[in-house]
């Protein structure tokens, strides 16, 4: 380790005890793990998370100590840790004493040429009597030593007589020695490969030292000012991570020209170390902070970079020169920020900065942390959860390289709409024959009311009750046209309360508003609304069907309906409507009590009678019809259903105020994505806007799309690439394309076929063909135009054999022959306007040779030859592309 930068304390993980760790600043102290209900009592222990504490298991002082790091020695029954002092000795021991020194390393020391500062110590990990050493320049020795704690520095090559060298500490010469007057800041040891040093050196260069050749050291040079604390990858020995001022560097050991990430930091950045646990985690502390900032190294790798990386970890030499795919494209990172905190913070107020971390050598992404006030925080550091929702479920990494799929139960609970669309794809919803069976597949009720109303325009507009209309399933907008638009004027009808004969209300009437009515379920006359309103009773529904009632003048049965609810305060409010009077106490009392009650239905009730009320007393048969009471408070009960309260408004409104209800009630609906808003717009542009937003708010493309492939227009059905003037026009395409995608994920073929097929009717023939074959002379199209058969009447006239011929063999724009089967030199054809020739006879060619034929020729040539039937051509046809095996 090298030494502290303005820090008071440092921490360090014990790598093969692992429940071990020391803390040193003025002294040196080994700790050791422990759950807490495992610590006897009356034990003092440090608590460091919420189930684990740590008790002193020895401390010394730490007097010219300037760096420690601690021996990966397996042997050793308790930690050994190797001392750097201010005078460069190096000295070894166990702040715990043993009763057995295996080795006999406990109390060796390591005496450099001449006395300076020692910086680092570092202990390798693969080959553990091996010890690296930073110092300080010296004009006539190496500032890196390379010591060998078991042998002493006589090579092994050099003397048999080994042991006797070892006896006397004194006479212990170093192993290797790099860096002839230079200053060494710290060492590490690198996982290229064995005996690989990399090392921090006067104050510019980052160094690594092949050591496997003492006779001929290799050493890679990298030039930067942010060449402090370099260590390496333990996953990927060739990436290399240092520091400097406020900058964070991740380097490739194979292309030391230039870093491969340069990361600024908010802080001066003191200590960096890679995680052993987890690929790619790098982790820094800036000074003075409370947090520690998580690097996460994303690599762009490949199969050729990973397998030419391996062919260089097993060469002699690491080639420079070396450059993969990996380092071309890049990595990028991920940062964020983690606060370890000590359980028990020693004083109150804001929490000290931390002074050091170190990660657990075998735990998954677990570090100690320990502030400048001696606070230690044992820290386990989130995984990064990243989660993809796609058409087949909800699929996140959870760590450890393993993926997580959300099974369909969860998937139900949170009611998710891919789930929910798979599910019904899988019942055929929306491709049934008729409209009004997709409903009960729908399972909610505004896409049950959407595909019941699109059943409802489809026979009104087949059984000629509405005509001349655009669109094949058309809205309340459209059947009510507007005085600008070339309308009407509807007929103002005074009409008789059959109940009350001393009360009449106005109604109006025209041929468009019948129409209108007839898109609402609704009808004129009590004949038509009875059925309905005895279904609403049916349905459990008695408010409704009162209202109903009530809106066709009929109090007397609205009364009856109420009388017969199970509700009681129901058949209250039937005994208050059955004082009905003119006076204008009862009329204002009604107005007040109607917004205490709890169904919109008999609000509106009470509104439609209080407002229909004459406001004097009954004019004589003959007087003009009053002015038309207001009624903007019944049609403001939103909670009523959209059709009840659009029939409404055809009844009793006047041609202006009609308009603009209808207006404002769809612009409304279309901006909340109200599927019930397709009552007004029907499968118009407006209707498509109206399915977008639904999209956008609820995320369900696939009611979107089946609408689209049933309902509408060709028009409406452009290709998203065309110009168009109207963005409108263009969504459909988008939605049918996003269908087509999800359920090629689900791999649900049939459905997929009869949504192309259901797009392909809607369509029509105005749909353009995307692929065809193109004569040889003119350019165009050889497919006979659709008018082809009835423009030449000829062909009636030609015997049998000749009318029933559908191919033709020539160009039908500039009459010029088709070329030639291979096989039969007969001139090709292509198919007349009715279609359906045989597959024998179609066109088939060779992409490469362009030579081709008819398709049953060609079949039973190439079952006995490879080449082209062509004479003169020697093209490998059937070798080119063969047919997928069954």
């Amino acid at each position: 380790m090298e030494i502290m930068s303005g820090a008071k304390l440092e921490v360090i993980w014990a790598p093969v005890h692992h429940d071990k760790f020391i803390i040193w600043g003025s002294d040196i102290t080994l700790y050791q793990v422990s759950r807490l209900k495992d610590i006897e009592k009356k034990t003092a222990y440090t608590q460091i998370s919420a189930n684990r504490g740590a008790t002193v298991l020895a401390s010394q002082s730490a007097n010219g100590v300037r760096c420690v790091d601690v021996s990966a020695v397996a042997e050793q029954p308790e930690p050994l840790l190797a001392l750097g002092h201010a005078s460069g000795r190096v000295t070894l021991t166990a702040l715990k004493q043993a009763l057995v020194d295996p080795l006999g390393l406990v109390g060796r020391e390591f005496n450099p040429r001449y006395s300076r500062l020692c910086n680092s110590v570092s202990w390798s990990h693969v080959e553990t009597n091996l010890l690296a050493v930073a110092m300080e320049k010296h004009r006539s020795d190496h500032c890196i030593l390379l010591w060998d704690v078991n042998r002493g520095s006589t090579p092994p090559d050099e003397s048999k007589n080994v042991e006797s060298l070892v006896s006397t500490p004194d006479s212990a010469k170093p192993l290797a020695e790099m860096g002839l007057s230079e200053t060494a800041h710290n060492v590490s040891w690198s996982n290229c490969s064995n005996r690989t040093l990399l090392a921090s050196v006067n104050l510019k260069y980052i160094k690594i030292f092949d050591l496997r050749d003492l006779s001929n050291k290799g050493v890679l040079v990298a030039t930067s000012r942010y060449c402090y604390g370099a260590c390496t990858d333990p996953f990927n020995p060739w990436q290399i991570a240092s520091r400097g001022e406020n900058v964070v560097c991740v380097w490739d050991a194979r292309v030391l020209s230039r870093p491969l990430l340069t990361l600024p930091q908010p802080r001066h950045v003191h200590r960096i170390q890679w995680c052993p646990t987890r690929r790619n985690l790098l982790l820094s502390l800036g000074r003075d902070s409370g947090t520690l900032r998580l690097h996460d190294i994303q690599q762009a790798s490949s199969d050729a970079g990973k397998a030419a990386s391996n062919a260089l970890m097993d060469s002699e030499v690491p080639p420079v020169e070396a450059e993969f795919e990996e380092y071309e494209r890049g990595p990028s990172v991920l940062e964020r920020e983690v606060a370890p905190a000590a359980p028990a913070p020693p004083a109150p107020g804001a929490a000290p900065p931390l002074a050091s971390f170190c990660w657990h050598p075998a735990h998954e992404a677990r570090l100690l942390a320990v502030n400048v006030a001696g606070g230690v925080c044992d820290y386990t550091v989130c995984e990064r959860v990243t989660v993809a929702w796609g058409g087949g479920g909800v699929v996140w990494s959870g760590g450890a390289g393993t993926l997580r799929f959300l099974p369909d139960a969860a998937q139900r609970e949170l009611h998710d709409i891919s789930y929910v669309m798979r599910r019904r794809a899988q019942t055929d919803y929306g491709l049934k024959p008729d409209l009004w069976q997709n409903a009960d597949l729908a399972d909610d009720e505004a896409l049950s009311g959407l595909w019941h109303f699109l059943a409802l325009s489809k026979s009104l507009v087949e059984d000629g009750c509405i005509r001349n209309s655009p669109w094949k399933h058309p809205g309340v907008r459209s059947v009510l046209r507007s005085a600008g638009e070339g309308g009407y004027r509807s007929e103002a009808v005074p009409s008789l309360l059959p109940d009350l004969p001393h009360r009449r209300v106005t109604i109006y009437r025209s041929g468009e508003r019948t129409r209108a009515l007839s898109l609402c379920g609704w009808g004129w006359g009590w004949e038509n609304a009875a059925a309905g309103v005895e279904r609403a009773e049916a349905e459990g529904t008695p408010c409704r069907a009162a209202a109903l009632a009530a809106f066709h003048l009929r109090l007397r049965h609205a009364l009856d309906v109420l009388a017969r609810a199970r509700e009681p305060q129901l058949r209250v409010v039937a005994l208050a409507l059955a004082g009905l009077s003119d006076e204008r106490l009862w009329r204002d009392a009604l107005a007040a009590a109607a917004p205490a009650l709890p169904d919109a239905y008999l609000r509106a009730l009470l509104l439609f009678l209080a407002a229909s009320a004459p406001a004097s007393a009954p004019a004589a048969p003959a007087a003009p019809p009053p002015q038309g009471p207001d009624l903007d408070a019944v049609l403001a009960e939103t909670e009523m259903r959209l059709e009840d309260r659009v029939a409404f408004a055809c009844v009793y409104l006047p041609d202006a105020k009609l308009h603009e209800y209808v207006r404002r009630t769809t612009d409304e609906l279309i901006e909340q994505g109200d599927l019930s808003g397709i009552l007004l717009t029907g499968a118009s542009p407006e209707g498509v806007a109206l399915l977008q937003r639904w999209v956008e708010r609820t995320g369900d493309v696939q009611s979107a799309a089946l609408v689209a492939a049933r309902c509408l227009p060709h028009e409406l059905l452009r290709d998203p690439q065309e110009p168009s003037k109207d963005p409108r026009e263009s969504y459909a395409a988008g939605w049918l394309g996003a269908y087509r995608s999800l359920l090629d994920a689900w791999r649900l073929w049939w459905p997929r076929s009869a949504l192309d097929t259901w797009a392909a009717g809607g369509a029509g023939a105005g749909a353009a063909r995307h692929v065809a074959v193109a004569c040889s002379y003119c350019g165009k199209s050889v497919a006979a135009p659709h008018h082809h058969a009835r423009a030449r009447a000829a062909f009636a006239r030609l015997p049998p054999p000749a009318a029933k011929m559908k191919q033709i063999s020539s160009c039908p724009h500039c009459r010029k022959p088709l070329p030639r089967c291979g096989v039969c030199s007969l001139h090709l054809g292509a198919g007349g306007a009715g279609g359906g020739a045989q597959f024998g006879g179609w066109f088939s060619w060779c992409v490469a040779c362009r030579h081709g034929g008819h398709a049953q020729h060609l079949l039973q040539w190439f079952k006995e030859h490879t080449e082209c039937p062509v004479s003169s051509c020697t093209c490998h046809c059937s070798t080119l592309d063969p047919p997928d095996c069954p």
